[in-house]
Formats: C-alpha cells, structure tokens, sequence
C-alpha cells in the first residue's frame, strides 16, 4: 500500500468521523427533503452550468449544444415548461445516454456527431476529498468506479428515516445480509444505518469474510461494530435464528435471500412473524412476496442503482411491487419502457442527464396518505425490470456478458441461448440451453468452467460466481436455443420453461 493510498485512506477516516458524530434526527430528515423538493429545477440548473456547460470536455455538453440547447435555452424550457417536460424535449432532440454509452462501452454517435468518452468523463470533479469509493457490479468488462460523498449518504439517510417510522420499525434490531467488500451493498447500508443512529446488530455475509482485501479489513475495524459473519445461501437458518431471538427485527437483504430466509423460517418452524424484510436489488414479484408472507413476514420492495443511489421505495399502502419514486433527488422520464435519469443532487458521484442504467418500469402518478406523500412523491414506480441486464441472488451481469463467457467456454458462437426461470418460491434460476450438436458436452464440467471464468475477470463478476455456485443458479439443458418471431437468435429468453 503506497503513500498516496494510506493518504487518501487517513482523508476518509476522518470523513467518517464527522459523518458519524451527529446522527440525523426526524426533524433534520424531513428539512433536507423537503428543501430539495422545493429546490428541483434550481438545483438541476445549477447542476448543468456547473457540471456540464462550464466544462467544455463533458459529453453532455456536446451532446446539449449539437441540439442548439445552450444554457439560457435549458433554462428557459425548464421555467416555462417545467423539469420533467424540458427532459423529454431534450430526449425527443437526441440529448439522452444508452447505458452502452454511459458506460463508455460505446461511442456516443448522432447525426453528425461522433463522441470518444472515458468512464472518467461522467464523474462529478466537484465531491469533496473526504469521500467513499465503490465499484459496480452490473458492468462489462472494468468495473465502474462512483465515488459516494458524505452529503450524499446523508441524504439518503432522510429517506431510509422516513420509511423506518411509516414501518413501524424506527426502533427494531437491524440486520444486514449483504456480501462483504468488494460488494457495495452491505456498506452503503452501513452507513446509512450508522447515520441515523442505528447501529446494525447483525451482519451477515454471503460471501466469506476472508476473502477481504486488507484495505477492507482495516475500514471495517475502523468503522467498528458489526463485525461481518459468514452465513452463506445454505445457511438463511442463522439470519432466521436471530430474527426469532429479537422479535419483531428487520433484515436488509437481496430478494432472493429474503426468499430464503422465509423458507429456512418455514424449514425450521421459527417464529419470525412481524419481521419486515427490506428487499432490492431484484424485483420483488407477487409470487415472491406471497411465498416470504407465508412465513409470516413483512416484505418490502426498494430500488437501488449504484450510479444514482437510493431510487425508490414502499410505503404500507403501496400494492405489489409499486414504490414512490424519490424526487427530491432524481428525475425520470420513459423511453419505450426504458428509464432515463437526471441527478438532481450536486452530491451524485456520477454525472446523469436522461442517462439509462439498464432498467424498464411503469410511471404512475397518484396521492397517498404515508409521510412520503405527503412530502410530495406522488410518482410511483412499478414492475422494474432489466432487459440488458441480469440480477439473481443480488447479483448483477448484463447479458451480453455472461454470453461471451459461455461462448468462450463452449468454443463457438450460437449454439447456446440462457433461459431465466423462476421456481415455485420465486427464486430465478439461469438454464443454458446448448445445442445437441456440440460435441465432447459434460455438463458439471461446463458450469465449473463458466463460473472459473467469470472468477477471472471483474471483481463483480467474480462475487457472482461465488455467490451462483452457493444458490446452483446455472443449470444446463441439452436443447436447441429457440428463435424469435423475427428469425433472430436472442441470448436470454426470460420467464422460459426448461425441457426437464
């Protein structure tokens, strides 16, 4: 570890301090939205001279001005039409990024215009020193770095106060069940918890916990309590023993481990009943949701996104899967289904401007009695899904991605095609349907070599193997891949049934 490294560690460490010294109290949580509320398109202003307009390298800038969108033209749309109308003006004009090309996996190309980017170009240049690095996992090829600024988690704390209470659970023993780092998850919630004064009793970790990087020992330690316990898929019977121990608790989890938790519950007979089980990273299904209420627990869903940070969330009055869409800090409109988003927040690590991160979903816009209604999220978001990207036990890979590995393993191209299924619990499993006529096919020996690849590469991609072979989320079918409508072969077939 150079100097520059211990340097840069001291500077975080003492970010931590301050952040952590004065928890955030209702009162304090419901200013911080309530200002950003009233602040939404002064804010997004703000944000396009200072972070886009006055840097002449930023892509977004280009982007804005090959539309003859200058700054007073932005400004001008968005008083007179409103933010939300002045985004899908822009969108209509060209101004939007694929996630192929906020990734800077490919060039951002109009009518035109050719732009070159780096993923460095979409960086917020103005997060203070004292700031929290993370990767994404949800990538092909590197990883994508977003740095995550104190203000930022700060502000997210209000939200997560907030839908505490409205749960009834402000004052409920917490538990994480998250991958230690290099996993994002488990920390992000840390501190937001820490923030708010709620020092998380339990935490539990998929992967093992010396797997971890010395760096990520030493934050840990510093941070201090809890000291991460492994308890991997094949043992939710640890998270369930806790939970009937302090009950009524709450869980922090994927949902697909919340599925696992409500079967280990059922396994065992423990009584969890009353528990609420906050679930993101994968959409919460009706038929999941249904068998984790068996069990007698409360499930909840959120939206998270590493680039954007905390998107949505439920409160009790919301139906199956719908959340109330957080404006304060983000804007959204749709495209065909797809979601585009605007970073509101100068806090943001990463830099969006009707920017896709892979994701669909459907747009509603109704009153509702909770707390966050009455802060005005009268937009709710509902049956959020990825076409470009796959999400099963918490872990992300785009499509493309697991593709190219399976291509390399099996050696030669469209002969395979993944099928995404769901078994009677709603826990989603990846079925590789290979062609009868590759030759030489064992398929234990497949899947050991799909997942060895992907153990290579990314660190992403590597949590996703470890975490795969514990769930056997890969399967394998002797069956000719299946073409579409159109003729065309495509590399996942989503809701499939397998043969067997």
């Amino acid at each position: 570890m150079n100097f520059g490294r211990l340097r840069q560690l001291a500077h975080l460490a003492a970010g931590f301090r301050e952040f952590a010294r004065t928890p955030l109290t209702r009162d304090q949580a419901v200013a911080i939205i309530r200002r950003q509320m009233a602040e939404r398109e002064t804010s997004f202003l703000e944000n396009a001279r200072r972070l886009i307009y006055d840097v002449p390298s930023n892509p977004y800038r280009q982007l804005l001005l090959w539309a003859g969108c200058s700054a007073g033209d932005l400004e001008a749309s968005v008083r007179s039409h409103g933010l939300e109308k002045a985004l899908e003006q822009l969108r209509d004009a060209g101004v939007k990024l694929s996630l192929d090309e906020f990734k800077s996996r490919a060039p951002i190309c109009r009518r035109g215009l050719t732009i070159e980017t780096r993923a460095s170009d979409f960086d917020n240049p103005f997060l203070g020193g004292h700031r929290l690095e993370g990767t994404t996992s949800g990538s092909r090829g590197n990883s994508t770095r977003v740095a995550y600024d104190w203000e930022f988690i700060t502000e997210e704390s209000a939200h997560e106060l907030l839908l505490y209470e409205m749960h009834g659970v402000l004052d409920a023993p917490t538990a994480l069940w998250f991958p230690v780092p290099p996993g994002i998850a488990g920390l992000h919630n840390l501190l937001m918890n820490l923030k708010l004064g709620r020092t998380p009793a339990k935490w539990f970790s998929q992967t093992p916990t010396d797997a971890m990087t010395l760096e990520a020992r030493l934050a840990l330690r510093f941070i201090g309590r809890p000291r991460p316990e492994f308890a991997d898929l094949a043992h939710a019977d640890q998270v369930v023993a806790w939970l009937a121990s302090v009950r009524p608790g709450v869980v922090r989890t994927f949902g697909s481990s919340a599925v696992r938790i409500a079967q280990a519950a059922l396994e065992t007979g423990a009584d969890v009943r009353g528990s609420v089980l906050f679930a993101g990273g994968e959409p919460l299904t009706e038929l999941r949701q249904r068998f984790i209420a068996s069990a007698g627990l409360k499930v909840f869903p959120r939206y998270v996104a590493t680039e954007a940070g905390l998107v949505a969330a439920a409160c009790p009055e919301c139906s199956t899967g719908e959340m109330h869409f957080y404006r304060d800090r983000l804007a959204v409109v749709e495209q065909d289904g797809s979601l585009l988003f605007t970073a509101l927040t100068p806090h943001t690590g990463k830099i969006m401007l009707n920017t896709e991160l892979g994701d669909c979903g459907e747009l509603t816009s109704k009153p509702c009695r909770c707390p966050f209604g009455e802060l005005g999220f009268d937009l709710h978001l509902s049956h959020v899904r990825s076409n470009e990207k796959l999400t099963i036990e918490g872990m992300t890979l785009l499509t493309a991605e697991l593709q190219a590995v399976i291509e390399a393993v099996i050696g030669r191209p469209d002969c395979c095609q993944v099928w995404q299924t769901q078994d009677e619990r709603g826990l989603n499993k990846l079925v590789i349907a290979v062609s009868p006529d590759v030759p030489d096919f064992e398929e234990t020996r497949f899947v050991g070599a799909v997942l060895d690849h992907l153990r290579r590469g990314r660190p992403g991609s590597a949590l996703a193997a470890d975490v795969w072979q514990q769930a056997g989320t890969l399967q394998v079918v002797r069956e000719q891949p299946q073409l579409s409508g159109g003729q065309k072969l495509p590399a996942l077939r989503r809701n499939a049934s397998a043969g067997r």
